[in-house]
């Protein structure tokens, strides 16, 4: 990672468990980062993909069909939920657990804003793999919650 990131518990519901990412020296994290973009509030999709979030996280779950998947390649669990231009790029792990990390619009230029996403994403998520496999992360599947060493280091991968 190139800077020090933490995993931070949203919301828990009957349908998973909703995280989000929360930067070092940063108070918010990135989903609330998002919900509280005026440029993407003003857009055509804004308030499908909150009441989507919302939905899933209460009752209907982090479902494949609710994201474009592959955004990263098919070995990773990176994700995103679009409607319109807007693009919100998470790590979907299973229909209970759910990792936002962030977002923005779309444009017909090479956005540069967005270039950087997938691949801290995809970082994160062998980081997290790794510690799943050595103990260090439990994940109960049964809701989605997620336990153990959630703050990852700058230099945990070179």
């Amino acid at each position: 990672m190139k800077r020090d990131v933490e995993i931070v518990l949203v919301e828990q519901g009957d349908g998973g468990t909703l995280y989000s990412l929360r930067f070092d020296g940063e108070k918010e994290t990135q989903l609330v980062k998002f919900l509280q973009s005026k440029l993407l509030r003003e857009e055509k999709g804004f308030n499908e993909i909150v009441q989507r979030l919302s939905s899933m996280t209460d009752s209907l779950g982090f479902r494949e069909q609710f994201f474009e998947m592959n955004e990263g390649s098919r070995t990773d669990s990176v994700a995103a939920l679009k409607r319109g231009r807007i693009r919100l790029y998470c790590l979907r792990w299973s229909t209970s657990l759910l990792n936002v990390g962030t977002g923005g619009l779309k444009t017909a230029q090479k956005d540069m804003t967005l270039r950087h996403i997938v691949p801290e994403l995809q970082e994160l998520d062998k980081l997290i793999m790794m510690r799943m496999r050595s103990g260090d992360i439990e994940i109960d599947h049964n809701n989605g919650s997620m336990r153990g060493n959630l703050t990852f280091k700058s230099g945990d991968i070179s």
